[in-house]
C-alpha cells in the first residue's frame, strides 16, 4: 500500500468502542481503496478545522458549522452528506435531568449550561439561537456557560450535576417537532416529544428517560463526510463509488453506522448549509 491517508473526525465516540469501530472502519476502507486509511479523532472540532486547513487530512467527517469555516479556507474538495434512518429530522436539545426541579426555561435562569463547542451546531449554535429568539439570551440567562468540547462530556456534565442543563443532538421520527416559540413545551408538547424521539445524544451515556429536553431547535443540516484537496486525483473516483455504494456493502454500512449514525451518503450541494451560516452569523461570541 502507499502513503496512508487520513481520515479525521471530531470529539465523537471517545471511549474504547470508539476506538475500536475507528480501526475496523479504517480497515475496510483501506480494503477497498488499496490504500492504507487511518481514522484520527481530534479533541475538538477547533482542532480537526486546524487539521483540514493544514492539509492533514484526505477526507474529514465535519460537522456543518465546522464545514462552512472549512469551506471558506478553500481545502474542501467534494461533499457528501450523511443520511440518517429514513423520516429522521436531526435537530438540537436543549436538556436537563429528568428527577431534577427544573421543567421551564425560565428555571435556567442563574444556572450553569454546558456546550459542546463553539461550532456545534446542535450542542451550541442553533440551541443559543433559538433561546435568543424567545428572549433569554444565553449570556444573561445563565450564570455560567462552560465548552465541554464533546457530547459525551455535556451529558456526563449534566448528569453528575456539575451544570443544571447541556445541549446535544435529537433524531426525531418522520414527524417534525418544530421548535415552539412559548417559554417552554407544556406537558402535552412534552408528551408529544417523547413520543417522536428516535435518537438521544445523551442515550450512550445515560438510559433515554434520565434526561428531559426543555426545547428542542429546527431541523440542522447533515454532518458533511469531505473529500479534501489533498486526496491524490487518482484515488477521487474511487472514493465517490465506495461513499455512495457504502449502504449496499454490509460491513461499510454497519460502521459507519455505529461510529458516525450516517445510513447512506449523498452528493450535496454546499449551499444547503446557507442555515448554518445564518446561525453562526446570529448567535456570535
Amino acid at each position: 500500500m502507499s502513503k496512508t491517508l487520513t481520515f479525521a473526525t471530531g470529539p465523537v465516540q471517545l471511549d474504547d468502542d470508539g476506538a475500536h469501530l475507528r480501526r475496523e472502519l479504517g480497515r475496510a476502507l483501506s480494503d477497498g481503496l488499496g490504500v492504507e486509511v487511518e481514522i484520527v479523532a481530534d479533541p475538538s472540532y477547533s482542532a480537526l478545522a486546524d487539521r483540514v486547513a493544514r492539509g492533514d487530512a484526505a477526507l474529514a467527517w465535519l460537522p456543518p458549522a465546522t464545514f462552512v469555516r472549512a469551506s471558506e479556507g478553500g481545502m474542501i474538495d467534494k461533499v457528501y452528506s450523511s443520511e440518517r434512518a429514513y423520516g429522521a429530522r436531526y435537530q438540537a436539545a436543549l436538556f436537563v435531568r429528568a428527577d431534577g426541579p427544573i421543567h421551564e426555561i425560565d428555571e435556567l435562569r442563574g444556572k450553569r449550561v454546558a456546550w459542546v463547542d463553539r461550532d456545534s451546531c446542535a450542542g451550541y449554535l442553533f440551541p443559543k439561537l433559538e433561546l435568543t429568539e424567545r428572549g433569554q439570551a444565553p449570556d444573561a440567562l445563565f450564570a455560567r456557560q462552560h465548552f465541554a468540547e464533546s457530547h459525551m462530556r455535556v451529558v456526563r456534565a449534566v448528569r453528575d450535576g456539575e451544570c443544571d442543563a447541556g445541549a446535544t443532538f435529537v433524531q426525531l421520527r418522520a414527524v417534525e417537532v418544530r421548535a415552539s416559540r412559548p417559554p417552554s413545551l407544556d406537558e402535552a408538547a412534552q408528551e408529544d416529544l417523547a413520543q417522536t424521539l428516535a435518537l438521544v445524544g445523551w442515550a450512550p451515556f445515560v438510559a433515554p428517560a434520565a434526561m428531559r429536553a426543555l426545547l428542542v431547535s429546527r431541523s440542522i443540516p447533515a454532518d458533511a463526510l469531505c473529500i479534501t484537496k489533498t486526496m491524490p486525483t487518482s484515488l477521487r473516483d474511487a472514493v465517490k463509488d465506495l461513499l455512495l455504494g457504502a449502504a449496499h456493502r454490509p460491513k461499510l454500512a454497519r460502521l459507519f453506522r455505529g461510529l458516525m449514525n450516517a445510513d447512506r451518503f449523498a452528493l450535496s450541494d454546499p449551499s444547503a448549509y446557507e442555515p448554518v451560516k445564518r446561525a453562526m452569523h446570529d448567535a456570535p461570541g
